[in-house]
């Protein structure tokens, strides 16, 4: 882990009123923890394949931006940030990203309608939200 860039990280979230929400490709700039996200699967695929999954959709032309949502922002000091909620901003179906998300194994992926948006995501873009969701 880069202990510099998660320090940054913390700092810049703490500054964000709740909930906190990072551009995905900043949520895992120096990350390797395991525990940062998808902690609750049996067989984690590791950070990579998370980093990777999530590169490959947001280079899509379906998809404008995606987005960690942070349950926890400082779990310790040789800890990253913690998210369970993604959210993917643009017109791809909910099918074709459970179908892109499906080596990840979230527990959910659908509209964040249902699922509440963050006014700040509401407010900065006017396309659907999709939500990927571990517990």
């Amino acid at each position: 882990m880069d202990t510099t860039k998660r320090n940054n990280l913390v700092e810049q979230l703490s500054a964000q009123p709740e909930p906190q929400l990072v551009p995905i490709e900043t949520f895992f700039d120096g990350n390797d923890d395991l525990g940062s996200i998808g902690c609750n699967l049996m067989d984690h695929p590791g950070i990579d394949a998370f980093r990777e999954t999530f590169a490959r959709v947001a280079r899509r032309r379906d998809v404008e931006a995606v987005y960690a949502q942070i349950a926890e922002l400082d779990p310790g000091d040789d800890c990253w940030p913690f998210s369970d909620t993604v959210f993917v901003v643009g017109s791809i179906h909910a099918d074709e990203l459970a179908a892109e998300l499906k080596t990840l194994e979230p527990d959910e992926v659908g509209s964040a309608e249902d699922f509440g948006i963050p006014e700040t995501l509401s407010q900065k873009h006017s396309s659907p939200i999709l939500v990927a969701w571990w517990d």
